[in-house]
C-alpha cells in the first residue's frame, strides 16, 4: 500500500501573499516618506574593491566598486506574525522607489555602471541596495613626474533628482570608503581615501 506524506510549505504562501500586499498598489514614482515635507533618510557608503584602470591619456579612472544605499520605505512595512514570521524580502529595484544616487563625474558610456541587485525588505521598512559595479570616472592625470607620479582622483556621487530638503544623504564612512576587501594593483598603489 503506498505511503502518503504531506509537506506543509509556510515560506511560499505568505512571501506571495506578501508580496502582492505590498507592491499591487505600490507607486514607484512616490518618494517613501510619512510626510512629504520630510526628506527621507539615505545612508550612502561605498566599498573599493579595486582598481582597474587608470588611463592616463584618456584621463580616467576605472573601478570595481560596490555601493552601500540604506533607507526606510514607509509603504513596505508589515507584521511578521500575520506572515509566517517572515521578517525580510528581496525585491527587485525596478518594483520599489530607490534613490537615484549616481557618479557626477562619471565617464561611462551608460552613465551608471551598477548592475541592478535585489532590494533586501526587512519588515521595519529598512531597506538595503547594495548594487556592485564598474565606475569610469574623470580624473585629471598628471604625468610630469612619470613613472614616479601620485595622482588624486576624486569620485563624487549624489541624487540626481532630489535636493536636500527630498533626500538626506549622510556618509556612512566620513573617511572615504571600506578599504577591508581592496585587491591591490600591480601598477597602482592605493596612497589614501
Amino acid at each position: 500500500m503506498p505511503r502518503s506524506h504531506s509537506i506543509i510549505c509556510i515560506g511560499g504562501q505568505y512571501e506571495k501573499q506578501l508580496l502582492h500586499n505590498l507592491l499591487d498598489q505600490y507607486n514607484t514614482l512616490e518618494r517613501p516618506v510619512a510626510n512629504e515635507s520630510d526628506p527621507l533618510q539615505l545612508s550612502f557608503g561605498l566599498t573599493l574593491m579595486q582598481i582597474i584602470d587608470v588611463d592616463e591619456k584618456n584621463q580616467l579612472l576605472v573601478t570595481n566598486i560596490w555601493l552601500k544605499l540604506e533607507w526606510t520605505d514607509v509603504n513596505l512595512r508589515w507584521n511578521a506574525s500575520e506572515f509566517g514570521k517572515v521578517k525580510d524580502l528581496r525585491i527587485p529595484p525596478h518594483r520599489i522607489w530607490k534613490p537615484d544616487v549616481l557618479m557626477y563625474n562619471s565617464a561611462d558610456e551608460g552613465f551608471d555602471g551598477t548592475y541592478p541587485t535585489n532590494v533586501v525588505v526587512k519588515n521595519n521598512g529598512s531597506c538595503l541596495y547594495v548594487p556592485p559595479g564598474i565606475f569610469k570616472s574623470t580624473c585629471k592625470i598628471d604625468i610630469t613626474w612619470f613613472p614616479f607620479d601620485d595622482q588624486h582622483c576624486t569620485m563624487k556621487f549624489g541624487s540626481w533628482t532630489y535636493d536636500g530638503s527630498q533626500l538626506d544623504l549622510q556618509l556612512q564612512d566620513e573617511t572615504g570608503g571600506d578599504l577591508s576587501s581592496f585587491i591591490t594593483n600591480g601598477e597602482w598603489d592605493l596612497l589614501s581615501k
